[in-house]
């Protein structure tokens, strides 16, 4: 099942620079979720860092690096919807 959510993710994102790093985190998932965080997990908890990152920089007044986090939460969020249609 991993594997599909890998390939979601691929098509879905890996041909952006932060869409291979999903996909390269998606990888190292636990397929059970036994030992460790599953896909969607992982994901989740990347949409929270990177939502908390944007907030952080807004509020220093760093724009430009607040937009590149907007960038990054876009590319998660469609990582994510990837991944629960695969499902």
């Amino acid at each position: 099942m991993a594997d599909n959510y890998v390939e979601a993710i691929k098509k879905a994102v890996g041909d952006t620079p932060y869409g291979a790093h999903l996909v390269a985190e998606a990888e190292k998932a636990d397929p059970d979720q036994k030992y460790g965080q599953g896909v969607v997990d992982r994901l989740h908890e990347v949409i929270g860092l990177l939502l908390a990152y944007e907030r952080i920089h807004k509020d220093a007044g760093e724009d430009a690096k607040a937009t590149a986090e907007a960038d990054k939460i876009a590319i998660a969020k469609k990582a994510l919807a990837a991944v629960e249609a695969a499902k």
